[in-house]
């Protein structure tokens, strides 16, 4: 059975949990992966199809990143995908994922909001570089 296929099947029987739990450990893979990669990821949470990240300027200060959240939403707008600012401080990203979403789909989704953060995170480092000069 095709992932696609699989995707329909689960919401055609109705098993909407299931498919929820996925898409959620789907993101938190990826958005862990991230978070160690790129220090501007102070938290990765979420339940099922409802998922955030936390933007910081550090990973011990937790100050939010408020502008370079504006900078990856629009990112990801501008490359077709849709996410949400949240927080007190706009610095959450919020990403709810459509239950009948294909797991290609999501990859693609996934691989956009990658390549914002990896976008963000390049024009930081020098930055990062010349304060501990």
């Amino acid at each position: 059975m095709s992932r696609r296929t699989r995707a329909l099947f689960c919401f055609q029987r109705g098993d909407l949990l299931e498919r929820a739990n996925e898409l959620g450990d789907r993101f938190q893979t990826r958005a862990r992966e991230w978070q160690c990669r790129w220090p501007v990821i102070g938290d990765v949470r979420g339940l099922g199809g409802m998922q955030a990240i936390e933007l910081v300027q550090s990973q011990e200060t937790k100050i939010p990143a408020t502008e370079e959240t504006k900078k990856i939403t629009q990112y990801c707008y501008e490359h077709g995908l849709i996410t949400i600012t949240a927080g007190s401080y706009g610095n959450v990203i919020r990403v709810l994922v459509p239950l009948v979403v294909t797991d290609q789909q999501m990859d693609e989704g996934l691989d956009v909001l990658e390549a914002a953060l990896s976008s963000v995170s390049e024009k930081r480092q020098p930055l990062a570089a010349a304060v501990t000069k």
